[in-house]
């Protein structure tokens, strides 16, 4: 380290001292001033962390747009889906009413064997009846 001079002037030692006082006070404010600096400092280690984490992040929230198409889809399906359902509703009602049908169109049918029988059996005299017959059970065991 450099040995300073030493002033030989009483004078120039005399105010040498007067400077002092101010210089303390301007060092002690410039200390004060960056003693932020350490907290800064400590703010700002965590960034990378943080980087790291934000970059995660953005990377979840690319997934939110396939997420969004997929409820659009669901949303622009929603008045038909809604439509079917409507429908279904009057199924049960629709299917009682169709067995009802079948129900009336059997006992009809029932009916219509019934009366036809006699006639078959007339059929069945007229020369030829019985070969008729034959030739139907034959076909019918055929398929």
């Amino acid at each position: 380290m450099p040995r300073l001079p030493i002033p030989s002037n009483p004078l120039d030692i005399i105010n040498a001292l007067r400077v002092l006082p101010p210089m303390a006070r301007d060092v002690a404010r410039m200390a004060k001033s960056t003693d932020v600096l350490n907290d800064v400092a400590k703010a700002t280690a965590a960034l990378p962390e943080l980087r790291e984490e934000m970059a995660r992040v953005a990377k979840a929230t690319e997934e939110i747009s396939k997420i969004d198409a997929r409820m659009a889809n669901i949303e622009a399906a929603m008045p038909v889906l809604v439509e079917v359902q409507q429908h279904l509703s009057t199924l049960p009602d629709v299917m009682v009413r169709l067995q009802e049908q079948l129900d009336e169109l059997s006992r009809g049918l029932e009916g219509l064997q019934a009366s036809l029988q006699p006639i078959g059996r007339l059929a069945d005299r007229v020369p030829g009846g019985r070969r008729a017959a034959r030739m139907a059970a034959e076909q019918a065991a055929a398929d």
